[in-house]
């Protein structure tokens, strides 16, 4: 762009502005054809996937690397089909990720390695049957994850002791009837469990142990 208009000899201001365009418009064109990307009423850099109907793999590659905000879903009748593995490596500046309705079954290993800006995981409305300490590593800044909705059975020790400054955890209506003995380990920063509608006959006080 800046070669051809040296030929023209446009007047400089032109040329710069010209080239700042096209830098600028480089990675904020970076948008999937099923998705909205557009600022969020705070301004931060938000991709949205409402639509439904998507499989894997989610196109990160044809997303800003700079986005702040990323949200998955789908009506009832046009499901997604995703898996959640480690493809997130490169969004440094994300701070909520949204994935709902999607029918994700599991989470890979170190699915969210990488990622030193979230804050916000919410994988509500899916199929999870269980979580592991290694699906949360290196989500050292996350303050609420949101697991509602899904299949979870049962939780065991130190599944979540990688989120120290874990603030918000919601496992609301799932299938769970055991909460193993520190289950929340390295927890010392919760202040809101959400655990309603699940499938508890009784719960060991020892899962709560390392709650403040």
């Amino acid at each position: 762009m800046l070669l051809s208009c040296r030929r023209l000899h446009l007047p400089s201001l032109i040329v710069i502005w010209l080239v700042c365009s096209g830098v600028a418009g480089g990675t904020s064109q970076l948008c999937p054809a099923s998705c909205t990307c557009k600022p969020s009423d705070k301004g931060k850099r938000r991709i949205t996937c409402l639509a439904g109907g998507l499989s894997d793999p989610i196109p990160t590659g044809q997303m800003d690397p700079r986005t702040e905000i990323l949200e998955i879903s789908a009506p009832e009748d046009r499901k997604n089909w995703l898996s959640v593995t480690s493809i997130f490596q490169h969004f440094k500046q994300l701070e909520e990720l949204h994935i709902s309705n999607s029918n994700v079954n599991q989470i890979s290993m170190h699915a969210f390695w990488g990622l030193p800006s979230l804050q916000v995981l919410s994988l509500s409305l899916n199929n999870i049957s269980a979580v592991f300490d290694h699906n949360f590593r290196g989500l050292a800044n996350l303050v609420e994850l949101n697991l509602d909705d899904n299949r979870l059975v049962a939780i065991q020790s130190g599944s979540f002791k990688h989120l120290t400054e874990l603030h918000v955890l919601s496992m609301q209506r799932n299938k769970l009837r055991e909460l193993m003995p520190k289950a929340f380990l390295k927890l010392a920063k919760l202040h809101t469990l959400k655990i309603s509608g699940n499938q508890f006959e009784e719960l060991d006080p020892e899962a709560f142990k390392d709650i403040p």
